[in-house]
């Protein structure tokens, strides 16, 4: 087994991988360009995702209106719809960007114990919540401003389940393994789309990003630096990579 062959098994065993969402974060990362069912069982077979399993996701994924299909002869092609790509622009920025968000940090609010969360607040106890400084405009907090300096990991662990924090030091140590430009293709084109898949669960949690900006040395920190600094590098999916 060659090295990318085997990180690319190590990052396909990091955790469960659902197959239709990985197939999202494929189109995703297609930016609307059609994909052959050839071409995605090159990629995804490498993953060790067999043809059933595959035409299983792409027909939940039709029904549930994120893709589109078409016949031309005994090949269909598979594009996202205009619902899949209106989700897929939506979170984009989130996924691909390499700053910080919400630049203008993270306070504290007490608030009443039966306030229902709006926006980016993440519930810490029944009536405490962590908000972004931009969007802690409610007149029914008091904020608390955090000092320019990291929280105590008592804190952090209240932002991020420890599980979580296992798993973004393993894939931050799988990220740099190997150098993935010198790489075929394909192989290459494997290696990202499981770095993204990975590291998109990530930055979807609203917690995530509270974490990076409190703790800027941290794991999830050091994590983002190095797999959104990889994503810029190497070339976003296409249909030349896809080939056997």
């Amino acid at each position: 087994m060659t090295p990318a062959e085997t990180l690319i098994e190590d990052l396909s065993a990091l955790e469960p991988i659902k197959t239709w969402s990985l197939i999202v974060t494929l189109f995703g990362d297609l930016n609307g360009q059609p994909v052959t069912g050839k071409q995605l069982g090159a990629i995804l077979g490498r993953v060790g995702i067999k043809t059933e399993a595959m035409r299983v996701a792409l027909h939940r994924l039709r029904k549930d209106g994120w893709i589109v299909s078409t016949k031309i002869g005994r090949e269909v092609t598979y594009s996202l719809s205009g619902h899949g790509m209106a989700e897929t622009r939506a979170v984009y920025e989130d996924v691909y960007r390499q700053d910080v968000k919400f630049p203008d940090g993270w306070c504290v609010a007490l608030t009443r114990q039966d306030c229902e969360p709006t926006g980016a607040m993440i519930r810490l106890d029944r009536a405490l919540f962590l908000v972004p400084v931009s969007e802690a405009t409610r007149s029914d907090q008091t904020r608390l401003r955090f000092e320019p300096e990291p929280v105590p990991m008592w804190f952090a662990g209240k932002i991020v389940a420890p599980q979580t924090i296992t798993h973004v030091q393993r894939l931050h140590d799988l990220a740099g393994r190997m150098d993935f430009l010198t790489l075929p293709a394909l192989p290459q084109a494997t290696i990202r789309l499981l770095l993204l898949h990975h590291w998109r669960k990530i930055a979807l949690r609203g917690s995530s990003w509270a974490h990076i900006s409190l703790c800027p040395d941290g794991p999830l920190a050091l994590c983002h630096q190095r797999v959104s600094g990889l994503l810029a590098e190497l070339p976003n999916l296409s249909t030349d990579h896809l080939t056997m």
